[in-house]
């Protein structure tokens, strides 16, 4: 893959979670940098708007499906069949390393995600995307939290927001 992605996939992990989290926090003044998060979908065709070289957009490989889902400051696994290890979670990246935003916000805690997340759900409960496909997804539902809880599972509230900026065109179906 030619992305930056796979460009951070070459860096070796950070041997120290709290350490490195803390002087990329400061080196930040508070912000972390996170290395590109794409996701395929094998049941989806990608739109190809989300400015991936296109090379990139079946770099897992037909079977695995086209890349038509970028995914923002995840701690959350792509639930995909055949997905590599990390799929779905961010990489943050710093002086050479890297280490998974699902470990620093265990490690950090309220000091990352604050005090009324972190109370809560002692974990960052959300999951940001950017979804690029052809046409349209096909028709599905999420769970409450309260059924999703009856069968061992956790909620999902969704919604969706395309921006314009990267939907100049409408592909073969302009809806969700």
């Amino acid at each position: 893959m030619a992305t930056a992605a796979r460009t951070s996939a070459r860096l070796p992990e950070a041997k120290n979670v709290a350490s490195a989290l803390d002087r990329a926090l400061s080196a930040g003044k508070g912000i972390l940098r996170l290395s590109p998060t794409w996701v395929p979908r094998s049941f989806l065709h990608p739109g190809k708007r989300v400015r991936l070289h296109p090379d990139d957009y079946y770099a897992y490989g037909l079977d695995r499906g086209g890349i038509d889902e970028r995914w923002f400051a995840s701690t959350t696994e792509a639930a995909n069949e055949g997905r590599v290890p990390d799929e779905g979670l961010s990489w943050c990246v710093f002086d050479g390393e890297r280490f998974l935003l699902r470990d620093a916000v265990a490690e950090g805690g309220a000091k990352l995600v604050g005090t009324a997340i972190w109370d809560r759900y002692k974990k960052w409960p959300v999951y940001s995307k950017f979804f690029d496909n052809m046409g349209p997804i096909p028709h599905h539902m999420h769970q409450s939290f309260d059924d999703a809880k009856l069968v061992g599972q956790e909620g999902k509230p969704e919604s969706y927001y395309f921006p314009p900026q990267y939907n100049n065109c409408d592909n073969n179906f302009p809806y969700t």
